[in-house]
């Protein structure tokens, strides 16, 4: 669809806007002053409005270009600087429901979405840059500028754990070129009990291994990325498949925190001693505790705190879309029927031998 333009504000307009704030927020005696030297400054305000909007002529969206840009080129890292955590309410459909039967209805929800868009613009259409780059895409480190690269097509969803990182399927071409659509939720939730029940993650398929580098400072991390693209191999495959994926979900070993401020670091940063298992490159991160609290990681340079709220809205009203009686009746079955590939419920390790890789200490996070 065309976007909209991002229209180039009226000086007018946001002096009136600044004084009303200022207003209400500088003292009585200050508030002259601010008004005075506004008066005194007009000459200088105007000029600096001409070269804005000559700046920002031709140029769609240019808000967001500029906002995205300057993120960007933050090189600090992510999780210290551009992730923002969220945490869902707690299922109303289901009461008891479990860790993996909410992690299984949070990917389904998020294949729904991604397979149909406009569930989250509601009656009325909005403007998509921003929606465009939220699923199906990744943060690559740059040596200068990091940039939001989007995978077309694409039908997995990573699951990180103890146990390593999975490539799970959540989505499929009912027909040969034609609109993809979710996995029905049986499939997607047996493959996550088979994660589930393997053994904890031998050297080589460690989920630190790359979640850690990920949590690097960028330009660290480009450096050591560029190793492994160059090494080939298994990593690279890898990789390749953790950067292409739709979402990345995280499954926490231990509860989250009674307190609501604690439980948003642990989404962002992670719960209990455990090793990291946030991959901040994906521009969205799911985390479910064992407990089944669920919340979410967003990378700002994305989108901002508005797309993520709707996101995070629209993943949540989903997961509950799935009635009591069609979960209980879909756990109980293995759900192989849509599958693609023989093997996809019981998805393998992905492997890093990062040996011979020159790593910096990914021990960044507090």
């Amino acid at each position: 669809m065309a976007l909209l333009d991002y229209p180039i504000p009226e000086l007018d307009v946001t002096l009136q806007e600044a004084g009303r704030v200022l207003q209400l927020t500088l003292s009585p005696e200050l508030y002259p002053q601010f008004k005075n030297t506004l008066s005194q400054q007009r000459e200088v305000l105007q000029e600096a409005q001409k070269c804005l909007a000559a700046a920002a002529s031709g140029r769609e969206n240019w808000v967001t270009e500029q906002f995205k840009s300057r993120l960007l080129s933050c090189t600090d890292p992510l999780p210290t600087s551009t992730a923002i955590p969220a945490v869902l309410p707690p299922s109303r459909a289901r009461k008891e429901c479990a860790q993996l039967e909410r992690a299984a209805a949070l990917l389904w929800a998020v294949a729904k979405m991604y397979s149909e868009p406009s569930l989250v613009e509601g009656e009325g259409q909005t403007e998509r840059t921003q929606q465009s780059e939220v699923f199906a895409a990744s943060r690559i480190p740059g040596k200068t500028q990091d940039e939001i690269k989007v995978y077309q097509d694409c039908l997995h969803a990573i699951v990180i754990c103890a146990r390593g990182v999975f490539s799970v399927n959540i989505l499929q071409h009912p027909s040969p070129g034609g609109p993809m659509s979710p996995l029905p939720f049986p499939d997607i939730y047996s493959q996550v009990v088979h994660v589930m029940s393997q053994h904890r993650a031998a050297k080589n398929n460690k989920p630190s291994a790359i979640c850690g580098l990920s949590a690097l400072q960028r330009q660290a991390w480009s450096a050591v990325r560029e190793e492994i693209l160059r090494a080939g191999g298994a990593a690279a495959a890898s990789l390749g498949l953790m950067e292409s994926a739709v979402v990345a979900l995280s499954l926490e070993d231990c509860n989250a925190p009674a307190d609501l401020a604690d439980t948003l670091n642990a989404v962002r940063l992670g719960g209990g001693d455990g090793p990291c298992l946030r991959y901040y490159d994906k521009v969205v991160n799911l985390v479910v505790f064992k407990d089944s609290t669920a919340g979410m990681v967003f990378e700002h340079s994305a989108l901002d705190g508005m797309v993520a709220g709707l996101v995070a809205e629209t993943v949540w009203y989903l997961s509950e879309s799935l009635t009591v009686d069609l979960v209980q009746a879909n756990t109980g079955s293995n759900g192989s029927a849509c599958l693609n590939k023989a093997d996809s419920s019981s998805p393998s390790p992905l492997a890093f031998p990062l040996q011979g890789i020159t790593k910096t200490d990914p021990k960044v996070l507090p």
